[in-house]
């Protein structure tokens, strides 16, 4: 919180001090990291950036501790660029104690308006000062020596539109802070722990021991290592979630260039970038705790500042005292006329244009489409505020509403207005809301914009129960029929789900949506059907109908794949299923019961029995082709004469399909064997004799003298 030459944090009503995201636990879980690039501004002796204040290595580390606070929130730091400003350009700039409230006099001219800018100089009397997001300026200060600290984080969050946790905390009692109208006091957050000035003063060690109380006598407990508390510089670690909340809200509403959310640099949403909104009713309250898929925008392109989100006006004797629904309203804050103690420098004068942007819609998906909102124009200076619409993706703009001046006697009053839509349901269109100031007690406020039309009723159904395709057709075609009121589009969920067919080699599985525009009443889809050349017989699967509404209950199609495909067998054929050892072989034909216009495959194995692979027969495990017309083919299986006399042996041929491994037919092979059993009865064999030759010529070399020997 303070630094070693004492300076101390400020935070002034009219340019605050920003801070940024932290702890992932808190955030959003993003599936895409959105990238924010950083441009650094230094003060230098020169442009070269001789004796800069700080270097690149206190950049890397800066950036480092943001994205370690700011882990997993969906958005990242990566450092751009830096340029280094002199005294040359700004007088005093790389000065010790340069006043901040000088900052933007000569320095903008330096910044990166795609990038967040960080101002880098030694500051007289604090740490840190930034930009509150209605000034539209993407912008803090950081003192050179507490660049690398939590300084940094925290002065973007102030940029993100959080103020300090102990802003006016002793205003209230804790119980109205903490209550569900807490975010209309203290620092405008519930879940944040009260606090107020003075605390500090009992924080040791990151841990608040003083025993204050609330005027209820409630004792205070504040959260010494929130970003945005009283803590030290080395304490602070976490935002709450409603924090983050909030910090997310102004990324995505007013900051969303940062990360080149709709093309790259200032690109606001049009129907040509964007998505577009089909779904009807569709609310924006403008809330700081609420998440919108398809939310209003600042125009960053053209805005010389921005509205504001507010749960109340901080000027007086103008604006709306609080909002009509929910936590905070949008406002024009046109009392900030001179907001920087800077001669020359103000950020809201009399005829600047402010634009805020909606997202697309397509209104054929409305009957009777209309804009309601309210709004609140308390103040003698109101300025105009007017609701117009495009269809060329703000190319033109009509006039659909108008109004001059001030409405409203007090601020604690809202006005509902309806804006007729009915001429824009036959292309995509936008709205946009704008004020032109008129002068200081001129804060326009506007809450609850509420597109919506009469409800409507039609169901859906298949214009047959039942569906039969051949295999060999490729595809199935499926009518869809709307029925009742069709004056206005709609949507529809396809799906298909297996019955004992199976997607992806049956057929193509579907999940899809189909959209039916204004007064269509059919549609017709296509789902491929897969020609596998196999003879599986009748299979089915369904269609399934699923509207946005829940409650809906379509009946289901049942599309049945007929098999084309001709049905035919395998036989083995044998002219004798015994054969003698003495044969070689055996020749077994393999039969196909019909001829095919495609080739065919089949398996042929053999398994022993009491015959033995590779010692009686040489076994077989082989696929057999048969081209097409083809229905014969002849394998020889190889039989072994082993010169034993060990009797007959069998072994088993199979015919097996190459699909599923189904088998045909098998047969059993007999081998015989021809040769004679051993002589009987004192009658020698061949086979005795030549035993009986080679034991005598053994012995006979035996009892020879060695003719080699002398004595």
């Amino acid at each position: 919180m303070y630094k070693t030459k004492l300076k101390q944090i400020e935070i002034i009503s009219r340019i605050g001090v920003a801070a940024l995201f932290c702890v992932s636990s808190l955030l959003v879980n993003a599936e895409e990291v959105n990238n924010i690039d950083l441009h650094f501004i230094v003060a230098a002796s020169d442009n070269s950036g001789t004796n800069a204040q700080v270097d690149k290595a206190k950049i890397d580390e800066s950036i480092q501790k943001l994205n370690a606070i700011y882990g997993g929130s969906g958005y990242s730091y990566r450092y751009k660029s830096t340029v280094f400003v002199s005294n040359n350009e700004m007088p005093g700039y790389n000065d010790e104690d340069y006043d901040p409230d000088n900052r933007m006099l000569f320095v903008e001219p330096y910044f990166d308006r795609e990038a967040f800018n960080i101002m880098v100089a030694d500051f007289e009397r604090v740490n840190g000062r930034a930009f509150w997001p209605y000034h539209g300026i993407d912008s803090v200060l950081v003192d050179s020596e507490d660049l690398d600290k939590t300084t940094l984080a925290h002065e973007i969050g102030h940029n993100f539109s959080l103020i300090h946790t102990y802003s006016d905390g002793d205003e209230e009692p804790i119980s109205v802070q903490i209550g569900s109208k807490g975010y209309l006091y203290g620092d405008q957050i519930i879940d944040t722990p009260p606090s107020h000035d003075g605390l500090e003063d009992d924080i040791e060690d990151c841990i608040y021991s003083g025993t204050a109380v609330d005027e209820e006598g409630t004792p205070f407990a504040p959260d010494a290592k929130n970003i945005m508390g009283q803590g030290d510089n080395t304490c602070r670690t976490h935002f709450s979630a409603q924090q983050v909340d909030r910090m997310q809200y102004v990324l995505q509403r007013d900051k969303y260039h940062l990360f080149n959310k709709y093309g790259k640099g200032r690109v606001i949403p049009t129907c040509e970038n964007s998505s577009v909104v089909i779904d009807f009713p569709h609310f924006d309250g403008f809330n700081f705790n609420e998440k919108l898929q398809h939310p209003w925008v600042q125009d960053v392109q053209n805005n010389p500042f921005f509205f504001r989100t507010s749960p109340d006006s901080n000027s007086s004797s103008t604006g709306a005292d609080e909002p009509y629904e929910g936590h905070s309203y949008l406002q024009v804050d046109s009392s900030k006329r001179d907001d920087t103690d800077i001669d020359g420098l103000v950020f809201a004068k009399k005829g600047d244009r402010l634009n805020y942007v909606s997202p697309c819609y397509d209104l054929s998906y409305s009957k009777n489409p209309k804009l309601e909102f309210y709004f609140n124009k308390h103040g003698v200076d109101m300025g105009t505020s007017l609701i117009e619409a495009t269809i060329d993706n703000g190319n033109t703009w009509t006039e659909l509403w108008r109004k001059e001046g001030e409405q409203h006697p007090d601020g604690d009053v809202w006005y509902k207005e309806s804006v007729d839509l009915v001429n824009y349901r036959s292309s995509p269109m936008q709205l946009r809301l704008v004020h032109i100031i008129e002068g200081e007690k001129g804060d326009a406020s506007f809450d609850a914009f509420l597109i919506n039309g009469e409800s409507v009723s039609y169901t859906y159904d298949f214009a047959a129960s039942d569906v039969t395709v051949l295999e060999n057709e490729g595809k199935v075609t499926i009518q869809l029929v709307r029925k009742g009121e069709l004056d206005v589009s709609s949507t529809l969920r396809v799906v298909t789900e297996d019955v004992d067919a199976k997607a992806g080699s049956d057929y193509d599985e579907l999940d899809t949506t189909i959209i039916f525009t204004k007064d269509e009443s059919e549609k017709e889809i296509d789902i491929s059907i897969f020609d596998n050349d196999v003879v599986d017989g009748a299979r089915a699967f369904k269609v399934k109908l699923e509207s946005d509404n829940l409650a809906d209950d379509y009946a289901d199609l049942l599309v049945t794949i007929d098999n084309e495909d001709i049905a035919y067998t395998y036989n083995l054929q044998l002219d004798n299923t015994q054969v003698s050892e003495a044969a070689k072989s055996i020749a077994v034909t393999i039969e196909k019961s019909v001829a095919t216009d495609m080739s065919t495959h089949v398996y042929l194995k053999t398994e022993d029995d009491t015959a033995k692979s590779g010692f009686d027969y040489n076994g077989v495990e082989q696929l057999i082709t048969f081209e097409a017309g083809e229905t014969k083919k002849v394998i020889d299986i190889g039989i072994i004469d082993n010169l034993e006399v060990d009797g007959s042996r069998k072994f088993k041929v199979t015919l097996e399909s190459d699909f599923l491994h189904q088998d045909y037919e098998d047969a059993v092979i007999t081998i015989t064997n021809e040769d004679k059993d051993p002589p009987s009865n004192g009658a020698f064999s061949v086979w005795g004799l030549l035993m009986l030759l080679v034991l005598a010529i053994t012995v006979r070399r035996t009892s020879r003298p060695n003719s080699s020997y002398t004595d």
